[in-house]
């Protein structure tokens, strides 16, 4: 798909792609793009968390007790920590009251975060590098750039989409018919962007968003536990 992207448009000059946590893309994008930088979808990371909760048989009491909740979701607010800082935040969470107290119970879910997301020391002590490296799924200079985090809206048009066709495997001549359909609807979101217009984000997430950013603004005066507690108090792993 990427080598396509190319042919078609052969001065193509990429300057990121935000992307979904799969190795093969990556893998793909770095082949064709080699200079491009890649980010992965905070949402994404969310979801692969909550489904090794989920895995390791947390999903209960993290539904049924707050504070076994928020401490778990500690480990996806390690994404809006400055680069440099996560591995350093990431042991210091690990020496906290609640994971020191359930180190035994919680090794399953710490053992898949080190390997996946931060990196995990081999025989000699050395660290060895995660699957997806800290740089590709940290957001905090996004955030503060006002860079988005997620592909959500990607994926809701591809929902769309589908809904206008009404079928897995339309005939060319509905697919046709729903690009006109999909062109029509386009051409008036463009009109009303020249109007002034703007799309508007759903208050709630606006709201989140500018509470992240507040805290991340204040990093510098917060202990790595309260900062991680500020912002896993605005994140959701079930949703």
């Amino acid at each position: 798909m990427f080598r396509n992207l190319k042919l078609i448009k052969p001065d193509l000059n990429t300057t990121s792609f935000l992307i979904d946590f799969e190795k093969a893309v990556m893998n793909s994008i770095i082949t064709e793009f080699p200079q491009t930088k890649i980010q992965g979808c905070f949402f994404h990371l969310s979801q692969a968390i909550w489904r090794h909760i989920q895995e390791y048989g947390f999903s209960t009491q993290y539904c049924n007790d707050p504070v076994f909740a928020l401490e778990l979701r500690k480990l996806a607010a390690l994404a809006f920590v400055p680069t440099e800082k996560v591995i350093e935040y990431f042991e210091g969470l690990l020496e906290n009251e609640f994971y020191t107290k359930n180190e035994e119970l919680l090794s399953p879910l710490i053992s898949y975060f080190e390997c996946t997301w931060i990196g995990s020391l081999d025989r000699r002590g050395k660290l060895r590098s995660p699957l997806f490296s800290i740089d590709i799924w940290n957001c905090f200079n996004r955030l503060r750039d006002d860079l988005p985090r997620t592909n959500n809206n990607i994926e809701g048009w591809h929902n769309g989409f589908s809904a206008l066709l009404t079928s897995s495997h339309p005939t060319l001549w509905k697919f046709i018919n729903c690009l006109k359909k999909e062109e029509s609807i386009n051409k008036m979101a463009i009109e009303q962007l020249i109007a002034g217009d703007a799309p508007q984000k759903k208050i709630k997430y606006k709201d989140t968003a500018k509470k992240i950013l507040h805290i991340c603004n204040d990093f510098e005066n917060r202990p790595i536990n309260d900062y991680l507690q500020g912002i896993a108090h605005n994140l959701n792993l079930n949703k």
